[in-house]
């Protein structure tokens, strides 16, 4: 009787293991395809993230290329009627924005300018020279 009662007791045992490595086995699939998951959502959203910054820093197609150029001043002349012939509005917010960076370029204290004076004004274009 005590030898059918051992045998009893070692055949639950056996079977509460049995359904214990079962139980990690369905955890350890779980945990697996749940990591897959975050790997590729990770990786989805990475590639994403790249094509949107890639198009993001896609210049536009026409006006692409910055040049600098040599001008005198005439007679009549102004950085306002400077900006009006050499300014790009796709590169520019504003005719001040543009005035701003030729008294940069040129290390001009206010935005006076006279006859006979020479300063290099930026455009663009969309010819490669």
């Amino acid at each position: 009787m005590y030898a059918a009662k051992a045998e009893e007791r070692e055949y639950i045992r056996k079977n509460r293991r049995d359904r214990a490595i079962q139980q990690q086995k369905r955890e350890r699939r779980r945990m697996l395809i749940l990591l897959a998951a975050t790997l590729i959502l990770i990786f989805v959203i990475g590639v994403g993230f790249g094509t949107l910054l890639t198009r993001a820093q896609e210049p536009t197609s026409e006006g692409n290329y910055k040049y600098y150029t040599s001008i005198e001043i005439e007679k009549g002349d102004t950085l306002w009627s400077i900006a009006d012939e050499y300014m790009d509005a796709a590169h520019y917010a504003s005719r001040g924005d543009y005035i701003s960076e030729v008294m940069s370029l040129n290390h001009m204290g206010d935005s006076s300018i006279v006859s006979g004076q020479k300063l290099i004004v930026p455009y663009y274009s969309s010819e490669l020279k």
